[in-house]
């Protein structure tokens, strides 16, 4: 292992750097001891040369994050080259934290697509955002200015939980730039997962948290042979109001203390809860500013169902609740709000998601929306629609129901998402292989691709 280290710095210092050297021109002898420095002082470099090295100070930092980001990634298209979850002054203990973008309503988009469930299963993820013409054959965003939302459950079920959520994070930096949006809810199994409960987790998925804890300490150690100790680049990025994407724990003392259902011997569940407790580092880049509700137009999107008594409450509420809890390092171990507990709760209700007409209750959903002026449809995943048959409506088309059961956690069923043009006008489905295809439950007006 020494030998293949050396010959990576030796391979660094001359391929990595060139460019690094033509920026800092005018101090070549200072640019060279510095990248030698890297790899051989005990003194922290950038302590030593200071600003004179703040360009490869950013360098660096990037690069191990693109780096540790990748591997997270499984490779393909890599990571973001940021992950905008928190604003400046973020302390990581839940105190302030706050998602860059918190609102739960937009304007209606010319385009928008929903795709269901994904638990885990980055093939059938990819194959969903190709089907719906959203990323090409390599993975990256063609969307333009499409809005895209998810509608929860990316964890649990499959072996790839961590792939999933650096896949998501990249096509929507990717989006962003292009004019679109990918916005990602948060459904009952990432809930469920900040809790602690694992209970639908893979033994495989659980191994991969321990392997993202690895990944996460390759990134701290090349990030010391720039900034020093921990301590030292602590204190840096605290400096600089930034986040080191690269911790795998907040250090608090309170997260040594294992809910009393994980077991002191079973590692990797260990590592999965100090990932995705509250206000864990896995938990602040992925879980801990998003929504439960959010709504495009006249379109509600929610994981499970929205009910009468949600919507008095208030979505708004809702979610401010959930991105609190879910921050809050202070109390790893509290109790869950009661939005995400109950078989009624926005994230577990299935009221009229069911397949069997007899069971789908359009009263209940009709009681919602008189409370909430200007939604026409909700969208729902959770309830996998059964007979094969893809995404389906109900209601009068006041339910999208897209769970369709993708991953293979779940059935492996054909990926798919719903196209909805001009806030409702034309919905259809989009189907890996098929196109355009007709929706159950809402009218044929749907134009096939040629």
């Amino acid at each position: 292992m020494g030998g293949y280290f050396t010959t990576l710095k030796e391979k660094t210092l001359n391929e990595t750097f060139p460019f690094v050297k033509a920026k800092l021109h005018s101090g070549k002898k200072k640019t060279l001891d510095y990248l030698s420095s890297l790899y051989y002082s005990k003194r922290a470099p950038i302590e030593k040369y200071g600003e004179e090295c703040e360009d490869i100070e950013k360098i660096w930092d990037g690069f191990v994050d693109a780096f540790v980001g990748t591997l997270h990634a499984q490779g393909g298209a890599g990571c973001a080259s940021r992950a905008p979850c928190f604003s400046d002054g973020d302390d990581g203990k839940g105190g302030g934290t706050k998602e860059i973008e918190t609102r739960n309503r937009r304007t209606a988009r010319e385009r928008v697509v929903t795709i269901g469930d994904l638990h885990g299963d980055l093939e059938q993820t990819k194959r969903a955002f190709r089907a719906c013409h959203l990323t090409d054959s390599k993975d990256k965003w063609i969307g333009g200015k499409t809005t895209v939302v998810q509608v929860g459950d990316q964890l649990d079920r499959g072996p790839d939980e961590v792939a999933v959520m650096y896949f998501l994070e990249r096509v929507a930096e990717e989006a962003e730039r292009s004019g679109g949006e990918l916005v990602r809810i948060l459904g009952n199994h990432e809930t469920l997962n900040i809790a602690g409960r694992f209970r639908y987790a893979q033994r495989e998925g659980c191994a991969d948290f321990t392997r993202w804890r690895d990944r996460q300490k390759i990134g701290m150690e090349l990030k010391k042979m720039c900034f020093g100790s921990e301590k030292q680049m602590e204190r840096r990025y605290r400096k600089k109001k930034q986040t080191n994407w690269c911790a795998y724990e907040t250090g608090e003392k309170r997260h040594e203390k294992l809910p009393s259902w994980i077991r002191e011997d079973d590692v990797h569940s260990i590592n999965r809860w100090k990932a995705v407790c509250p206000g864990g580092e896995f938990t602040k880049r992925f879980f801990a500013g998003k929504n439960v509700a959010e709504r495009v137009g006249s379109t509600l999107f929610v994981h499970a169902g929205v009910l009468e008594h949600h919507a008095l409450y208030g979505l708004e509420n809702i979610n401010k609740d959930i991105r609190e809890w879910a921050s809050n390092a202070e109390n790893p171990r509290g109790v869950p709000p009661s939005h995400v507990q109950s078989d009624q709760s926005i994230v577990w209700a299935r009221d009229y998601a069911h397949t069997e007409e007899e069971r789908c209750d359009c009263a209940k959903l009709s009681r919602a929306l008189h409370f909430l002026p200007g939604v026409e449809r909700v969208v729902v995943g959770h309830t996998i629609q059964k007979g094969g048959g893809g995404a389906t409506a109900a209601c009068d088309g006041k339910v999208l129901r897209v769970d369709v059961g993708m991953s293979r956690g779940c059935g492996g069923n054909t990926s798919e998402g719903v196209e909805i043009l001009n806030d409702g006008e034309k919905i259809t489905r989009m189907v890996d292989g098929q196109g355009r295809q007709p929706m159950t439950g809402v009218e044929s007006r749907f134009q096939p691709i040629s």
